[in-house]
Order: C-alpha cells, then sequence, then structure tokens
C-alpha cells in the first residue's frame, strides 16, 4: 500500500467483507488527507487522542470513539498528545490502489 504520511501500520488482516489495520502515531504523525473511491472506513480511537478531518469537519476522538467516513470524502488523522493507536476498518477491503492523495 502507498504511504500516506507518517505513521506505521501494527498490524493489517483481510477478509471477504472488510479489512482491519492498527494504525500507529507517534505525537504529531499522521495519515494525510486522503479519499477512496471504493471503500468507507471506520476509524476507532483505541488509545490517546487523535484530531481527525473528515469531510469540512474536524474533530478530536478520545479512545473508544468513532468515526465513519463513507466512500469518496476527503479524510486524515493525526496524533494529538504522545503515541496514539487507531483501529481502521474498509469495507469492502482497502484495495492497494484506492487511496488517492487529496489535494
Amino acid at each position: 500500500m502507498k504511504r500516506m504520511g507518517d505513521y506505521e501500520i501494527l498490524s493489517h488482516v483481510e477478509m471477504p467483507e472488510c479489512s482491519i489495520r492498527i494504525i500507529g502515531m507517534k505525537e504529531a504523525e499522521h495519515v494525510a488527507l486522503h479519499y477512496h473511491e471504493k471503500c468507507a472506513q471506520i476509524y476507532t480511537v483505541l488509545e490517546q487522542e487523535v484530531e481527525v478531518r473528515v469531510g469540512d469537519r474536524t474533530m478530536r476522538l478520545r479512545p473508544y470513539e468513532t468515526v465513519r467516513i463513507e466512500m469518496g470524502v476527503r479524510h486524515s488523522v493525526r496524533a494529538v498528545e504522545g503515541s496514539a493507536l487507531v483501529l481502521s476498518l474498509s469495507i469492502p477491503p482497502l484495495d492497494r490502489e484506492d487511496q488517492h492523495v487529496a489535494e
């Protein structure tokens, strides 16, 4: 998969119906602004706090808070204070070529 910012994919599991990744970010690291044409995503924060941009909306999420990102919507996520862990669920599974940089 294309690298879209400063982060680490700690786990990646692909199933017929979805793919699940755990993303690790140190403070101020981020997943760059991008979109997907073929899948929706759900981000759930596992540790610390992150700032998530979805379309024109920016929000802070704490552990166990979740946001859904519809297909085609620009989004990004970054660690705010300390290292963060985010679970990313893609439905259907994220295609390796379906990460498009948003400008």
